[in-house]
């Protein structure tokens, strides 16, 4: 998954909320940090749904044809008594490895700055 990715995943999940028409969104995150990962969920507080709009159902097939496209392991959409539903699983790109100091950098990096022997004069 390349490191836009999961913003993408995240703007269309929102997007998709927004699009529903509903009282308000929200938006929720849970992390696994040990597998590097997340789900996303997005929901449309919109509680006059009816579940089994064809037309509806087809939109949301290509929301998620399109989430899925983007690397997402996990989509899904579903219509609840509060509102619909989107969510997503998303594997985080790992974070880049410190670059190995070698001894001088190291120590330049810690050595203590010098200490003025008197405030410098005003220009």
């Amino acid at each position: 998954m390349k490191d836009d990715q999961p913003q993408r995943v995240v703007e269309l999940l929102f997007r998709s909320a927004a699009e529903d028409g509903g009282r308000r969104i929200s938006l929720h995150l849970a992390d696994d940090e040990e597998r590097n990962q997340v789900m996303v969920l997005a929901l449309s507080h919109r509680q006059d749904m009816e579940p089994g709009d064809d037309d509806q159902v087809l939109r949301d097939t290509e929301h998620m044809r399109t989430v899925a496209a983007l690397g997402a392991r996990d989509v899904g959409v579903e219509t609840t008594p509060d509102g619909r539903r989107w969510w997503a699983g998303l594997d985080l790109p790992r974070p880049q490895r410190a670059r190995q100091v070698d001894e001088r950098q190291l120590h330049a990096l810690t050595r203590a700055p010098r200490k003025l022997e008197r405030p410098p004069n005003p220009v």
